[in-house]
């Protein structure tokens, strides 16, 4: 995993090592503080990778008095599960989706427009989805990719993509779902409801498939999705 990690940040790691370096034919004990200084920039990017995210959608924690479907669906599939409960964040937009987000912690960033649109069980089934994507680590290297942007070249991305969901793993992760909630329609139907609705999210483009509806290129058809839940 650390290497992985420091392929995505080699960007800004090997600019510190190489200031480093220079500095030290000048003062040579810059050239031991070389490693330290790499470290501190990974240590820097993993601490701020949730903060960073978050505040570029423009994401605030959920409310106390608000999303009560929402934070019981989770409540309840983690409990059953036995995955652990990430924190809930809402991003007021009328898009519909929902991305899961893996760094020093986890979450679950949720649009207005979903909430509002899908019902219990609709909601039951993009919720597991979710969670299938944090239990499994698949949204882990995505989630570092984006927030190291702009520091993350586009090599880098689709090398995090691989690393995590994949080309096809997001019909892995609706299978996997579906299997948490036992009951396909659920999924099948949210994806129906969501076919033709706005899903992307400013500042969210670089989460890639850490989000249920992917932005246009790199989501597998919902259609496609649709007909292999109707198989199960």
């Amino acid at each position: 995993m650390l290497f992985r990690i420091l392929a995505i940040f080699a960007l800004p790691v090997v600019a510190v090592v190489l200031l480093f370096v220079i500095l030290g034919f000048f003062w040579w004990p810059f050239f031991l503080l070389a490693i330290p200084a790499a470290a501190l920039v990974l240590w820097f990017f993993y601490n701020r990778t949730d903060r960073s995210i978050l505040s570029r959608l423009n994401a605030r924690q959920l409310g106390e008095l608000e999303g009560d479907r929402f934070r019981n669906t989770v409540e309840n599939l983690t409990l059953q599960s036995g995955i652990g409960r990430p924190n809930l964040f809402v991003v007021e937009s009328d898009a519909c989706n929902l991305a899961a987000i893996e760094g020093k912690e986890s979450a679950l960033v949720v649009t207005s427009g979903l909430l509002e649109a899908l019902d219990v069980l609709e909601l039951e089934g993009v919720v597991a989805h979710g969670l299938t994507k944090l239990s499994s680590g698949a949204v882990t290297y995505e989630t570092f990719a984006a927030a190291g942007s702009p520091f993350v070249m586009g090599w880098q991305r689709d090398l995090a993509r691989q690393w995590g969901t994949g080309d096809a793993g997001v019909l892995a992760y609706d299978i996997t779902g579906v299997g948490l909630t036992r009951y396909p329609p659920g999924l099948r139907s949210a994806l129906e409801r969501i076919d033709g609705r706005s899903t992307d999210i400013s500042g969210g483009e670089a989460l890639g498939s850490a989000w249920l509806v992917p932005p246009e290129g790199q989501r597998v058809p919902l259609d496609h999705r649709i007909e292999v839940l109707w198989e199960l």
